[in-house]
């Protein structure tokens, strides 16, 4: 290709790509509706998205190039604003939550579940890891081939759904992350740090998106974590950094304040508001689903981490009852996606909505629960990703049936370069392993501490 035509491309993609699961996304005019959404009055970006619009039509790229720059310059001038009050380390964080102080064990749930052995580690760890791991790559498979598809075109193109759309496809960025969690202990031990966490991504992922990808760059130009979720990225209220913090569960198993802690770590890399709560929200659901308690009381203690008053615990909350109320996901979404639809679909707020109300009304039956979230839409692989992990973590490996485990296969496959296939078995005992050293670093989980 001409140097020309692949600048021209570039730019084209800038203004208008269509993903693999045959959406259209606007990326520029989504990433304006992100500032919007974070409360910035983005009205000067308004004739600037109007002109782009008219360049792309009649492929006048320079033209193009100069209205893209200069909507860049006004999220660019804007982002100050939503850094103001935002917490840069995980004791600012954690001062936000009543109660909160560091290494206070706040959990909530009983410490009586039967799942719990007396040192503090569930009895069945490696099961219940394993069926995390399996879980989120059913989940994240499922949901690819119609990701940021409407319910109602889900619906149209595969109801009734009964297993996979398409042969699962194992490889997906949700579980891309994860692994370098693990070469971040295997490389730094227990004290590495988000910088360190940051420089495995730039290492080794060839590929990122949204805020990921804007972290990376920044990385690769020198502006390491904390500063690096707040240069050239209006996306870090986005669902990247909950998609991808169950390993801190993993990890912690009924340690919520150290998974909680670990996945601060890990999102502050890319991102803040929604999108750092939903990471802390994960991360602590999926250390306190080793006790084996009810869906809604995991879910409950575990908001207990997140900032109140913010629009992710307000959104779980709003999902809770709406499910309470309806026992219906349709009638659910019905009620919830005036508000929902003010965000694009790759929004950590949509997505949290659909996780939980398949995990709630899927009542812990595997089937039933991912199908739930799967239908609701948006971004379907990160939600269906996010309750399949759960369940699995909830159920163990044994749990989950054979139908949907067995075309998962033997092997995970990434894009990580270096960890392009691992036998499913090594990779649980890597996070094993890890969560047995770590286990031996603290004091036994005391259960419900108020």
């Amino acid at each position: 290709m001409a140097t020309s035509e692949a600048w021209a491309a570039e730019l084209a993609a800038r203004w208008r790509v269509e993903t693999a699961s045959g959406v259209i996304v606007y990326p520029t005019s989504a990433a304006v509706g992100a500032m919007e959404n974070l409360g910035v009055d983005m009205r000067e970006a308004a004739p600037l998205l109007r002109d782009a619009e008219d360049a792309f039509a009649r492929r006048d790229w320079s033209r193009l190039a100069t209205a893209l720059a200069r909507v860049n310059g006004v999220i660019a001038a804007r982002l100050p604003s939503v850094r103001e009050g935002e917490p840069e380390t995980w004791d600012e964080y954690r001062a936000t939550v009543p109660g909160g102080a560091p290494g206070r064990a706040r959990s909530g749930v009983s410490s009586g579940a039967s799942t719990a052995a007396r040192s503090g580690m569930p009895v069945d760890y490696d099961d219940r890891v394993r069926g995390a791991w399996i879980g989120k790559c059913i989940g994240t498979a499922l949901g690819d081939p119609v990701e940021g598809w409407t319910r109602e075109r889900i619906a149209a193109e595969h109801a009734p759904i009964s297993g996979y759309l398409v042969p699962p496809k194992v490889e997906n960025d949700d579980t891309a992350y994860p692994i370098l969690v693990l070469h971040a202990l295997d490389e730094h031990g227990t004290g590495f740090t988000s910088a360190d966490l940051a420089l495995e991504w730039v290492a080794h992922l060839p590929l990122a998106f949204t805020a990921e990808w804007s972290a990376i760059e920044n990385v690769k130009a020198g502006v390491l974590p904390p500063d690096s979720r707040w240069v050239r990225n209006p996306c870090g209220a986005w669902v990247g950094g909950q998609m991808r913090t169950e390993i801190h569960g993993l990890l912690a198993p009924l340690d919520p304040e150290r998974a909680a802690e670990w996945a601060f770590r890990d999102a502050v890399i890319s991102h803040y508001r929604e999108g750092m709560d939903g990471a802390i929200f994960t991360a602590a659901v999926t250390s306190l689903a080793f006790s084996g308690e009810p869906t809604e009381t995991l879910i409950r203690a575990a908001l207990r981490y997140v900032r109140p008053g913010g629009a992710f615990a307000a959104t779980v909350e709003r999902t809770l009852d709406a499910c309470k109320r309806h026992g219906d996901w349709r009638r659910v979404l019905d009620e919830l996606r005036p508000d929902l639809d003010r965000f694009h679909w790759i929004h950590t707020l949509p997505n949290i909505a659909c996780a939980v109300t398949g995990l709630v009304l899927g009542e812990r039956d595997f089937e039933r629960s991912i199908l739930t979230t799967l239908q609701c839409g948006y971004d379907t692989d990160c939600s269906a990703g996010q309750t399949a992990a759960l369940l699995g973590c909830l159920l163990g490996a044994r749990g989950i049936p054979d139908k949907w485990s067995r075309p998962i296969g033997q092997r995970l496959t990434s894009y990580v370069v270096g960890f392009e296939e691992i036998e499913f078995e090594k990779l649980i005992a890597w996070t094993t392993g890890w969560g047995s050293i770590l286990a031996g670093e603290r004091s036994s989980w005391k259960g419900d501490v108020a």
